[in-house]
């Protein structure tokens, strides 16, 4: 591997006061560079985010927390996250650059990268295909497959492995909603064939326009979670309402007692 190409796929991580969860804050032009540098590589590469539904997983499952570990990459993908991130380090993170969900990425995702062939997976048949259409559009070029989630259980994983494996794609988007992908993805890791993985939630409903997109300069203001809520209340209601307090008094517990970054088991 080329030492410039070493350097681009270890990008600097910030640890997150008291959760000991790091992330890697990117603005997009840095990202498309670093899924660049893996595909050159042909290597298997993780891209996650961040955000306080994550933090509150990370704290309370430790298979989570060990994918986390694993990733190459993890964005700070919500503006709490972010700063956190720029309170931790002191560095200069803008929340229009640095705050990085999918749906900022992915519109450019086969104008400004090399990959040849990408794979959808998740969301209903309808919203996969809609996902599907729109990213052949940008390039037809370029090889866009889709595999829905809807009714995932074992026998689909497996179906769905094997036939990853037999399309060798550069780059996933796993779309099955968190945590199912983050188990999807810890669970057949070794299984999936090297090609850079991203954990994309629920943007394939959103990409697909199956779901209503929220205005993008909500993002930067820390508010795209509020049009969440009001869009899908009974969804996400314990998600933004109740979750972040748990998270919070997780961490003042271990704040208080002085106890170091999460360790994992054994």
């Amino acid at each position: 591997m080329l030492k410039h190409q070493t350097r681009a796929l270890r990008p600097g991580t910030i640890e997150i006061p008291v959760s000991g969860a790091q992330v890697t804050p990117m603005d997009t032009e840095q990202l498309y560079r670093w899924i660049g540098a893996a595909w050159e590589a042909r290597r298997k590469a993780l891209l996650l985010g961040h955000n306080l539904h994550s933090l509150y997983l990370w704290e309370v499952d430790p298979a989570f927390r060990a994918l986390y570990r694993r990733a190459d990459v993890v964005l700070a993908d919500g503006f709490p996250v972010l700063k956190l991130a720029r309170w931790s380090s002191g560095r200069d993170l803008s929340a229009k650059r640095h705050r990085l969900g999918t749906l900022d990425w992915l519109p450019g995702l086969l104008h400004r990268t090399p990959v040849r062939r990408v794979a959808v997976v998740g969301a209903s048949p309808e919203s996969n295909a809609g996902t599907v259409a729109r990213l052949r559009a940008d390039d037809p070029a370029r090889s866009v497959e889709g595999w829905p989630g809807a009714g995932w259980d074992a026998e689909l994983e497996d179906r769905v492995v094997a036939e990853l494996r037999a399309y060798r794609p550069d780059f996933v988007i796993v779309g099955l909603g968190m945590p199912l992908q983050e188990q999807f993805l810890a669970r057949r890791w070794a299984q999936l064939p090297p090609a850079v993985y991203a954990a994309a939630g629920g943007v394939i409903d959103q990409y697909s326009g199956t779901q209503a997109m929220p205005p993008r300069w909500l993002g930067p203001l820390g508010l795209e979670w509020a049009y969440r809520l009001a869009t899908q209340p009974r969804r996400l209601a314990h998600r933004y309402l109740v979750e972040p307090w748990l998270l919070a008094r997780l961490l003042a517990v271990k704040a208080v007692r002085g106890r170091p970054a999460t360790a994992l088991p054994g």
